[in-house]
């Protein structure tokens, strides 16, 4: 009883920074708890104030995501997999967090033969599994030159980002579509799959479509959870993923399955970055 009570301090504090993020972020504290919960958020992140804006609301995405999940499994452990959320506070939320991989994508692009060249003068990025919108929003403002779509089944998600994308100014750049994976069309030079969000059954096709749609060298970023080496960590994100509807990938896996799709110079890229992802990438021949 004692140890399992002690994990309260730590759930709690998270509940401060996130609190203290996100009212901060809306003025939206109540003033008798603004002092204490301020010093509990720094207490948790020391470095808290000189995070962006954005930094912050990732941190914040992240841990109210999860929160959220955590109160799913406890209420619902009967429910079946997928991604079925209608709360627009787990969907924004789960949204904010992907904002991360936007700046991976960038960090990496240069290293995948001129990719970075090509987006940086016009080229095409497709974000599949767009959700509400956030990573897309980040990769326009990472290439501000490049024309970026964002592809989703979800429709309350699909609503959200388009109020999202409205918001920042950014109806011109970005185009947000209702459309199954393996239906993906167009031209792209670099198309993002999610890879815990995706059933292990469609990713077949899902990879066959991708490849279809990539112009002659574009590239494929595979992603997969990419937490700290910590098993029981390990063992967490992989449940968290299995009730998403996804499967809970290793990166030999993703890599065989990339490279059984036809694509060439498949590899795990080195992982210089801390957010929670590992990336899996090819080539279209």
């Amino acid at each position: 009883m004692g140890a399992a009570m002690a994990l309260t301090r730590d759930v709690e504090l998270l509940a401060s920074l996130v609190a203290h993020v996100r009212g901060s972020a809306t003025d939206a504290i109540h003033e008798s708890i603004g002092g204490p919960l301020s010093a509990l958020a720094h207490r948790v992140l020391p470095q808290l104030d000189g995070l962006t804006p954005e930094q912050q609301q990732i941190i914040a995405g992240v841990l109210t995501s999860i929160f959220r999940q955590a109160a799913d499994l406890i209420e619902h452990p009967e429910r079946p997999p997928g991604w079925t959320f209608d709360d627009p506070l787990v969907l924004q939320a789960t949204g904010r967090a992907s904002m991360s991989v936007a700046a991976v994508l960038a960090q990496v692009a240069p290293t995948l033969d001129g990719l970075a060249s090509v987006l940086a003068g016009g080229g095409s990025f497709c974000d599949v599994g767009t959700g509400t919108g956030w990573l897309a929003i980040a990769a326009a403002s990472v290439w501000p030159a490049a024309s970026i779509s964002g592809i989703d089944i979800h429709p309350l998600a699909l609503q959200l980002a388009a109020r999202n994308v409205a918001d920042a100014g950014l109806d011109d750049r970005i185009t947000l579509r209702s459309l199954d994976v393996c239906d993906l069309d167009g031209e792209h030079d670099l198309v993002w799959l999610p890879g815990p969000f995706l059933p292990a059954e469609i990713v077949p096709a899902a990879l066959a479509a991708t490849r279809r749609c990539l112009r002659t060298a574009g590239w494929i970023a595979f992603g997969v959870y990419g937490g700290p080496p910590d098993p029981v960590a390990q063992d967490l994100a992989d449940l968290r993923t299995i009730r998403s509807g996804g499967h809970p990938w290793t990166p030999a896996e993703a890599i065989d399955a990339v490279t059984s799709a036809g694509f060439a110079r498949v590899h795990e890229v080195e992982r210089t970055w801390n957010a929670p992802v590992r990336l899996i990438v090819g080539r279209r021949p």
